[in-house]
């Protein structure tokens, strides 16, 4: 599928959103005080920095391939890895403008260090939204009444569970299947008719067949929903909040609560970690995780997708 076709499919379903999104965001802190205080002249710098190398004590055993796996949840359909295909474009509400663009622009660094495709933002088409908001069910509640499929996969049935908020932090991901002709579908569990001039099929793309390494198939992220809620990220600055949601939306990490031995900034919102201090930006896993994820071969099983994003990992690792 195109970016156009992707863009044609999401355009009134997005643009009305947005709408429906700051409707019910409206309590919502605005002026940025719940993430950060200070005016926006004390902004940290939007330039992603090296973070200090893991040690070997965070390396060994399972830590990294535990890293990967808390970091990526495979789509459902073909239970692949997921990453964006097309350029991010990320809309912050529900802070002041100042904080809003801050908080996008640094999702837009994280991708460009990590070599995650973006597009220039003075004209590109918003695939992320990232809500900040006092009562987030509430926009929960709306995404659920009119524009569900910004939920993800899911039957009907599941609808009410799926758009429950319950933790500081969470994202709903829609995805899509690649078959091996080229064809790609929107991942849903009613699927859509075939369009064939915006270059959709309705029923899952077919893979390759006589082959048990490469399955001919890959999965794309094409719009990621971010809803924070701002009464439970107080004490976060607004650089490690913006870091949090640059890992969050660059891979499809259902806002996990481990806490694994390599420190990782997803840890932030963690009720796991005990007395260990947490990052306050992403961490050299975190970086080497979204390089490995962006360069591996993503047409594999979910376990050899794993093996081949802990080897990068690990050479990222080893040569610094």
């Amino acid at each position: 599928m195109c970016s156009y076709a992707r863009s044609a499919l999401f355009a009134v379903a997005l643009s009305s959103f947005t709408m429906i999104a700051w409707s019910a965001s409206a309590n919502g802190s605005r002026d940025g005080s719940a993430a950060a205080t200070g005016p926006a002249a004390s902004l940290p710098d939007v330039t992603v920095t090296a973070p200090r190398p893991p040690d070997p004590q965070e390396l060994a055993g399972e830590a990294v391939p535990k890293f990967i796996t808390s970091h990526a949840t495979p789509s459902t359909v073909i239970h692949q890895l997921a990453r964006w295909r097309t350029g991010i474009c990320p809309v912050t509400q529900g802070l002041s403008p100042a904080f809003n663009a801050f908080v996008s622009a640094r999702i837009e660094a994280v991708a460009a260090t990590v070599g995650a495709p973006h597009q220039a933002a003075e004209k590109c088409g918003h695939n992320i939204q990232i809500i900040f908001a006092r009562e987030p069910q509430k926009v929960l509640d709306e995404v659920m009444k009119q524009k569900s499929r910004l939920l993800g996969f899911h039957y009907a049935q599941q609808t009410k569970k799926l758009a429950t908020f319950s933790r500081p932090v969470q994202g709903w991901y829609v995805t899509s299947t690649r078959g091996d002709a080229g064809d790609e579908a929107i991942d849903e569990a009613q699927q859509l008719p075939s369009v064939p001039n915006l270059g959709l099929t309705g029923p899952v793309p077919a893979g390759r067949l006589g082959s048990r390494l490469v399955t001919g198939q890959s999965s794309a992220i094409i719009n990621a929903l971010i809803v924070v809620d701002v009464q439970k990220i107080g004490g976060h600055t607004i650089g490690s909040i913006s870091d949090y949601l640059a890992v969050l939306v660059l891979s499809q990490s259902q806002s996990p609560d481990s806490c694994g031995a390599l420190p990782s900034i997803i840890d932030l919102m963690s009720s796991n970690c005990g007395d260990r201090e947490k990052p306050t930006q992403v961490t050299a896993g975190d970086i080497a995780f979204l390089r490995g994820l962006y360069s591996a071969d993503l047409e594999q099983p979910a376990s050899l997708e794993v093996t081949d994003i802990q080897n990068n990992m690990m050479r990222q690792f080893q040569s610094r």
